[in-house]
Formats: structure tokens, C-alpha cells, sequence
């Protein structure tokens, strides 16, 4: 099996959720006075929320046993453009019901991280 296609879509799509949830968390966001950063945050909140909401009740747990592959001195620019990249994984029909409007709020999320660098 390709090694691009190695995670089955429901744990891209949770290792998406987990990406964007460290980026809304990402100590850089706290108390910077930055308003960029703090909107790119809150960005990353949002499509990570909207993302969880497709995932099926059962795999909720699961979503703690993730493993990131994001280096410790990772921005928020950075896991923001990890999770664009695990989210062309897969087709979007591959996701969860739903996925495809969500991946388009990642890629517009990912073009204004861009934008920010």
C-alpha cells in the first residue's frame, strides 16, 4: 500500500481534527499581541469543530490517541498547512458525509496561513 494512502480516511480525517486543535492551541496564540495569529486560532478552531461534527459518536474517544506528527517549535502557520496536506490524503469522498465543505474552509484557512508567512 502507498504510504500516502497508509491511514484509512477516518483517521486523516481525526488527524486533522487533532492538527487544528493543537494549531488553536498553540502557545504562541496566548497572549500574542499578533491579532493575525489569534485569528488564524480561532480559524483553526472553527474548521476543527466543524470537522469533529462529521465524525461518528464512536470513534470520539479515539481522537485522544492521535498521534501528531508536528515538531515542538511548530507555528500555527505550520500544523495549519499540515492539516491542507493530510486532507489531500484522501478524495473528499472519502471522508465522512459532509467533509467536502469543510475541506474547502481548511484550504481557505491554509491560503490565509499562506498569506500570513
Amino acid at each position: 500500500m502507498n504510504e500516502v494512502h497508509a491511514v484509512d480516511p477516518t483517521t486523516t480525517w481525526m488527524q486533522i481534527v487533532a492538527i487544528l486543535t493543537a494549531a488553536a492551541d498553540n502557545p504562541q496564540t496566548r497572549g500574542a499581541v499578533e491579532p493575525d495569529l489569534h485569528s488564524l486560532a480561532l480559524g483553526a478552531q472553527i474548521v476543527a469543530s466543524r470537522a469533529l461534527a462529521l465524525l461518528p459518536v464512536a470513534v470520539d474517544g479515539e481522537l485522544e490517541e492521535v498521534v501528531l506528527k508536528l515538531g515542538a517549535s511548530s507555528t500555527v502557520v505550520d500544523a495549519i498547512r499540515a492539516a491542507g496536506r493530510a486532507a489531500r490524503r484522501h478524495p473528499a469522498d472519502a471522508f465522512p458525509a459532509g467533509a467536502t465543505a469543510v475541506i474547502a474552509e481548511l484550504e481557505d484557512l491554509v491560503a490565509e496561513a499562506e498569506a500570513h508567512s
